[in-house]
């Protein structure tokens, strides 16, 4: 019996529902279940229709409030910028007020940081602020070791904001520190002397090393006087002595003293003892006057680094007068203020004049700045002379490079952490030859004077802004011992080769060469420059690595990128 299809549309879908009989009792009850399936997809639709029309005014509302708060940030908005800048500035001069920050030089070239050291008041003069920032930092500090501190030290570490402490923990060492001191360094400490700097200031020392160079350069190296080390030239010394005409003189000094002590003229009858303390130097007769008074130049040189070579001088310095006008009269000869220049001698004289104005040609002391007036006032070229006094510092330095990078080399890990101020005394003749008499490791600080006073410590700022003092204490990075370079090589090095064939160490010494150049001060660099890197390459009794690669960079110009 074929039974009718019964068809329900639902959501345009067709749902066939069983064969049942139009008459069956089913019918109805099936109407019934049908009806309530209807019912229910109505009160559903309802219901979800309600719960979005809900949650629709709900974003609304949100929306709303959102767009609400931000146009009221957007109007107070430069309002809270001032704010903020305000309160940074009230904690920082909060923290400044506390000694929590401190002035810095800030390296153009990498992440570096070295103190900053303003001009004391004494100094009348301000450091340009190039290059200067202010950073969080604790403390930095100094330490006076073995000596009396001269004021002038004293007052440039105040200025740059360093405390005086006595224990271990300090950023610079002022004095001569022992072996364990220099073991236990750590890379960021400053220490004023190299090790064993004093066998470089002994009086035979420098002519050992000068008439080395002598033997391979007479020429270039004929700026010391000859000199008789009584030790081991007693009898050579007699018999030149014999041959010499009856004018001829010499001066006899301690090898190891200073101020003056000890010091006399020698002529051909004066009895000499061989007595291995002391040494005769040729006498230079024919100095250059000033007033009809004798006088010699106290030259300030800073080394910074054995290797590479590093050398400085500073712009200004002393002249120093003898105190009575200058004779070679045989009466005369024993008058020690007309032979010696010497301050601690000179001061005891009846004539001398203490000068206090660091610009005027007065009393038995001058500034070199006054000096170099006087000198073209008499028709002298200033520029020349000094860059003759400058020729035979860098030559006597290269000379005494052997020694002291065998002395720094013992302790390589720590050849970062020195420097040492040199006080050279040059004399002028007439024929404005300079001559290198003595080079004094430690020279006086003392301020007698006004001019003492500000030359000494203008000296004292530059040179320690010049060293670089690090602030920030960074991890060391390691060097791997396997990295080999050749000295060979380095004339295959440029711009684009540079990463791949120097270590971390080498970037780092050459960047260290360029900054120290931008802290210059009163200093001027007087090795390695373009000039005079390749000029005295013939120098050095070993060609350094460093200084071949520094002297490479300056040959392309400058250009290699780090």
């Amino acid at each position: 019996m074929n039974r009718p299809k019964i068809i329900i549309r639902k959501q345009n879908s067709l749902v066939r529902s069983p064969r049942v009989s139009m008459d069956s009792p089913a019918k109805s009850e099936f109407k019934l279940q049908i009806s309530q399936v209807k019912s229910v997809q109505a009160q559903f639709r309802n219901k979800s229709q309600v719960q979005a029309h809900r949650i629709i005014k709900a974003k609304s509302k949100q929306q709303d409030s959102l767009h609400h708060t931000i146009c009221s940030m957007s109007g107070n908005i430069k309002q809270i910028q001032t704010d903020r800048d305000e309160l940074e500035c009230s904690i920082m001069d909060s923290v400044s007020q506390q000694g929590n920050t401190v002035m810095v030089w800030k390296s153009p070239l990498r992440i570096n940081y070295t103190a900053w050291f303003p001009y004391p008041d004494v100094c009348q003069k301000q450091r340009q602020l190039e290059n200067c920032v202010e950073i969080p930092l604790k403390s930095l500090s100094y330490k006076i070791h073995g000596q009396v501190p001269f004021k002038c030290v004293m007052l440039a570490f105040e200025a740059a904001g360093f405390s005086q402490v006595d224990g271990d923990k300090w950023n610079v060492l002022w004095g001569m520190a022992s072996k364990e001191t220099l073991q236990d360094m750590d890379k960021y400490q400053k220490v004023n002397h190299f090790p064993n700097c004093w066998s470089i200031g002994r009086k035979d020392n420098l002519w050992i090393n000068l008439s080395k160079m002598k033997r391979n350069f007479p020429k270039e190296y004929s700026f010391i006087p000859n000199t008789y080390l009584l030790a081991y030239d007693y009898k050579r010394f007699q018999l030149i002595r014999e041959g010499a005409s009856k004018r001829m003189l010499w001066i006899k000094k301690p090898v190891a003293a200073a101020r003056g002590q000890g010091i006399k003229l020698v002529t051909k009858t004066t009895k000499i003892q061989n007595d291995k303390n002391y040494l005769i130097m040729d006498y230079i007769a024919n100095p250059h006057l000033i007033n009809n008074f004798k006088y010699d130049l106290r030259v300030y040189v800073v080394i910074t680094s054995v290797d590479p070579l590093r050398v400085y001088m500073y712009q200004d310095g002393l002249v120093r007068f003898a105190t009575e006008q200058y004779s070679t009269c045989k009466k005369d000869l024993k008058k020690r203020y007309i032979h010696l220049t010497n301050f601690a001698v000179n001061k005891e004289s009846p004539n001398f004049q203490i000068n206090d104005n660091v610009r005027a040609q007065q009393g038995s002391k001058w500034s070199h700045q006054q000096y170099r007036v006087k000198l073209q006032e008499l028709g002298v070229d200033s520029e020349l002379l000094f860059s003759k006094i400058e020729d035979i510092i860098i030559k006597t330095c290269i000379a005494f490079e052997p020694l002291l990078s065998d002395q720094n080399g013992k302790s390589s890990q720590h050849k970062t952490n020195y420097f040492e101020l040199y006080g050279f005394d040059v004399l002028i003749d007439q024929n404005l030859k300079p001559w290198v008499l003595e080079v004094n490791v430690s020279p006086s600080l003392n301020s007698s004077s006004n001019l003492d006073a500000q030359i000494k410590t203008s000296l004292i700022s530059d040179m320690m802004h010049l060293v670089g003092v690090q602030c920030k204490r960074t991890r060391i990075q390691r060097i791997s011992k396997s990295f080999q370079r050749n000295l060979n090589d380095i004339h295959t090095f440029n711009n684009t080769n540079i990463r791949e064939k120097v270590n971390k160490e080498d970037i780092n010494v050459l960047m260290t060469s360029l900054e120290e150049q931008m802290r210059l001060g009163d200093f001027k660099c007087l090795y390695p420059n373009r000039q005079t890197i390749q000029k005295y390459e013939e120098f050095f009794e070993y060609p350094r690595f460093h200084n071949k690669l520094i002297q490479k960079y300056y040959e392309d110009g400058c250009t290699w990128q780090f």
